[in-house]
């Protein structure tokens, strides 16, 4: 009898439970009543994240973004999406007009941080592979990556993202380091035709100037030391941080 009158209990539990998962409704429910969207590399198009910062880029791009985690206030989300070996020059390999403009449709951020150049000191090649310009014609590469740096730029005119391009450092490699130099004097020219577009610099952020970074590189004398990324992101932080 005692052993009938636990089993009636288990069921009883069993079945209250049950009715109250069918009052429910059967299903799981988010915030606001509607489904989150997916996320699609690396972004989200949930709302419950309050001030987003995307950093787009290559390997320099990596590591501030890491660094940037870490200076930021809280309840402010920094978002990596950079490709190492990337750049504009190499559409063929990675497309970061079309990437770029794929985030400003699909998921714009209050501030996308980009930066780029230090894989760029080559030919202009287009999404076949053929040459557009050549890196020894100065001025038709100029121009060229005028142009493409305003393609990646430009999709976020009407989003209501700021857009803060970071130039580099010169490297420890002359053709690098100059080419790092040459990309952010361009920068400077696009963005001061466009009032969501800022610029920044790591040369200035860490002191360094238009000289070689030679106490921020690493060995390879390309990338930047851990600590030379947590001073420039200390240094940018108020600049994309929530204003």
């Amino acid at each position: 009898m005692r052993l009938l009158s636990s089993r009636l209990l288990i069921l009883l539990v069993v079945l209250t439970l049950g009715a109250a998962a069918c009052g429910s409704g059967g299903g799981q429910e988010s915030v606001g009543g509607d489904l989150a969207e997916p996320t699609t590399d690396g972004e989200s198009a949930s709302s419950s994240a309050g001030h987003k910062i995307t950093v787009a880029g290559d390997s320099i791009s990596v590591g501030l973004g890491a660094a940037l985690r870490q200076t930021v206030p809280d309840g402010v989300e920094v978002v990596v999406i950079g490709e190492e070996g990337t750049g504009l020059a190499r559409p063929e390999i990675f497309d970061w007009p079309e990437r770029l403009e794929r985030l400003a449709r699909d998921f714009p951020p209050e501030v996308l941080v980009l930066s780029l150049a230090s894989n760029d000191a080559q030919d202009l090649l287009d999404v076949d592979g053929s040459t557009v310009a050549a890196f020894a014609d100065a001025d038709a590469w100029d121009a060229e990556y005028s142009r493409r740096l305003a393609a990646a730029v430009d999709p976020f005119e009407d989003t209501g993202t700021l857009v803060v391009w970071v130039g580099h450092v010169r490297t420890a490699e002359e053709q690098v380091g100059s080419v790092n130099r040459r990309v952010h004097r361009l920068a400077e020219a696009v963005a001061a035709e466009r009032d969501w577009m800022e610029v920044a610099d790591l040369a200035e952020l860490l002191g360094t100037g238009e000289d070689e970074a030679s106490r921020c590189l690493e060995p390879d004398g390309l990338h930047l030391s851990l600590s030379c990324l947590d001073e420039a992101a200390a240094g940018l932080t108020p600049q994309v941080a929530p204003r």
